[in-house]
């Protein structure tokens, strides 16, 4: 595969985008492309740059190209990058705080991977919040009626399976202690508001 030139004229470049995103800028700039976060990735194969090119993009300001890409939206937070990288530099976080940027700047489309991705977050963070833990049939249905609902008919047979041999119910389970729910949900949202990206 034929690597993509970048004109790098200042127009495009942001200098700042490695502080937006980065936990410690500084680390982060101290990447030297030795390509261990993208051996030890498992799903590197599938991105349209693998994260040792998507740090370079960071580093050098490609702001518009990084936040296009699906690199970081395939990040399975696994932290094999993280616990491998030999500069110690947080790359899951960083890869999380892209995907929090992405979806604040709207920049998910819903029939794109991307999109498909936020929605998945989005849905199983509702179902949370509503019910104190994950309730799987609203969920699924909540997912696949926004990113596919033809595809919620081929999970039908599935779901009744499932569902007759009680691994899911239809009907929630509810903690207690609702309020505790309620106010972690707060809490994330006042340091997400107080410049977390």
């Amino acid at each position: 595969m034929a690597e993509k030139a970048f004109n790098l004229t200042r127009e495009m470049l942001d200098h700042s985008f490695a502080e937006t995103v980065a936990p410690d800028r500084e680390k982060l700039l101290t990447c030297i492309q030795c390509g261990t976060c993208t051996a030890s990735c498992p799903t590197a194969y599938a991105m349209d740059y693998t994260p040792r090119q998507l740090w370079r993009l960071i580093q050098v300001g490609l702001r518009e190209e990084v936040l296009k890409s699906n690199t970081y939206w395939l990040c399975t937070n696994c932290y094999s990058c993280t616990i491998r990288c030999p500069r110690g530099i947080s790359l899951t976080e960083t890869m999380a705080a892209l995907k929090r940027l992405a979806i604040a700047q709207g920049l998910e489309k819903p029939s794109t991977i991307q999109g498909r991705v936020a929605r998945f977050y989005r849905s199983f963070m509702d179902s949370v919040r509503r019910h104190g833990r994950l309730h799987e049939s609203e969920f699924l249905i909540t997912y696949f009626a926004h990113t596919n609902p033809l595809g919620l008919a081929g999970q039908g047979r599935l779901g009744f399976n499932l569902c007759r041999k009680g691994k899911i119910s239809l009907a929630p389970s509810e903690v207690k202690k609702r309020g505790d729910i309620a106010a972690i949900f707060r809490k994330a949202q006042e340091l997400e508001a107080g410049g977390a990206p």
